[in-house]
């Protein structure tokens, strides 16, 4: 009887230490991506439809972590197109209220990047990670074609801190320079990073760098961690809709959730 009795009390205090452990802990992916599932639609949804948007189908989602802290985000990005503007956001589950919350801010450089110009990057950027500082910077491309023998590339470095923070650090132009196929690339600083001065404008000149500066630059503006390759799981936004539309966006979300690193 004594056993039973010491037994039926020791899993009564590891039910505590567990439940405990449970509320000091973020809340399951699964139920973050849960609560994401039911919260797409609505005046106040994350997805946006075509009331919200005439182009709603430029804007691509995916369910990462950015800051790796477990609590799961609805990352956004909006594509530009031919004569729009790109954007991107993110709303990060908040296990506190077990409600999205998002900020954005252009924290070095004046423009948004248009992710989806440059698929490649979009779905495996570049990942600089130092761990033990909590630091996540994600590096993603955006291409802009002045002409069909020119365009320019600008890197981003992408972080989350409580807000997204976007940083504009490496331009490359390029140009279809002859007939021969010959290539003419030029590399430059954007002007924010040359600034001098704490209280630098958005609209300073980049200034021009040679190759092998530009190739460093990433470990020159963000320091000595490592850098790994990354995966965003981005979704099909048409049928995203329709999985939104009819309740049944869970498995969609988990998948994506899963494809990201």
């Amino acid at each position: 009887m004594g056993k039973i009795m010491f037994k039926s009390l020791a899993m009564t205090l590891l039910a505590s230490v567990v439940a405990t452990a449970a509320l000091a802990a973020p809340m399951q992916q699964a139920h973050q991506i849960d609560i994401l599932s039911q919260t797409g639609m609505g005046s106040k949804g994350w997805f946006v439809t075509p009331a919200k948007d005439k182009d709603w189908e430029k804007w691509h989602y995916a369910i990462t972590d950015l800051d790796h802290d477990g609590n799961v985000e609805l990352f956004k990005a909006k594509e530009a197109g031919l004569d729009g503007a790109p954007y991107i956001q993110c709303e990060e589950m908040d296990a506190k209220t077990l409600e999205r919350r998002w900020g954005v801010y252009l924290t070095g450089g004046s423009d948004y990047p248009d992710l989806f110009s440059a698929p490649d990057s979009a779905k495996n950027p570049q990942i600089y990670a130092n761990p033990g500082e909590r630091i996540y910077y994600y590096i993603f491309d955006s291409v802009k074609w002045q002409t069909e023998f020119e365009n320019t590339t600008k890197t981003y470095a992408v972080r989350l801190v409580d807000d997204l923070l976007i940083d504009e650090f490496a331009i490359k132009s390029w140009q279809l320079s002859g007939y021969d196929g010959t290539e003419t690339n030029h590399y430059y600083l954007p002007g924010w990073l040359n600034s001098n001065t704490e209280n630098h404008t958005a609209d300073e000149p980049p200034v021009e760098i040679d190759k092998s500066r530009y190739d460093n630059l990433l470990q020159e503006h963000l320091g000595g961690g490592q850098i790994q390759q990354g995966a965003i799981g981005w979704m099909d936004t048409k049928k995203l809709f329709t999985q939104l539309q009819e309740k049944k966006s869970f498995n969609m979300l988990w998948d994506s959730y899963r494809a990201f690193k």
